[in-house]
């Protein structure tokens, strides 16, 4: 096998078979959904053996360790040898799983409002009512 020594999170995550498609990958990365190290990245962001992925599956974060890179195709045995999960230290509780499912549904809203744009006739009187003051 051809190993590489950097490739994109997204093509990885295709070839190590997290996704089926490298578009669900990209957008999965997007959203947060993947950290490399903890950090939130772009799907463009490069993948090297010995970082630590975060991966959000089923409401829960798994996390896992790189072992090899490579951008082609492998059987599914193969592919599972690119990577290596960490076991959870310890089980979360069912209130815990909720508060975090409280959490990303917040996470969201915030990121809507973010992408919002140019603030409304509203929001503008809003702003002015507390920049200068006025009662208008």
């Amino acid at each position: 096998m051809e190993e590489k020594t950097a490739v994109r999170i997204d093509k990885w995550l295709k070839v190590a078979r997290f996704f089926k498609q490298r578009e669900l990958a990209a957008e999965a990365v997007e959203s947060g959904k993947v950290r490399i190290n903890g950090e939130k990245v772009k799907p463009s962001r490069a993948v090297i053996p010995g970082d630590v992925l975060t991966v959000k599956q089923n409401s829960a974060y798994v996390k896992y360790t790189v072992v090899e890179v490579t951008d082609r195709s492998l059987p599914k045995e193969k592919a599972r040898e690119l990577y290596k999960k960490h076991e959870p230290e310890e089980k979360r509780s069912a209130e815990a799983n909720e508060l975090i499912k409280i959490l990303d549904e917040q996470d969201k809203l915030n990121d809507h409002d973010r992408e919002k744009g140019r603030p409304t006739k509203r929001d503008r009187r809003i702003l002015n009512k507390y920049k200068y003051m006025t009662n208008g």
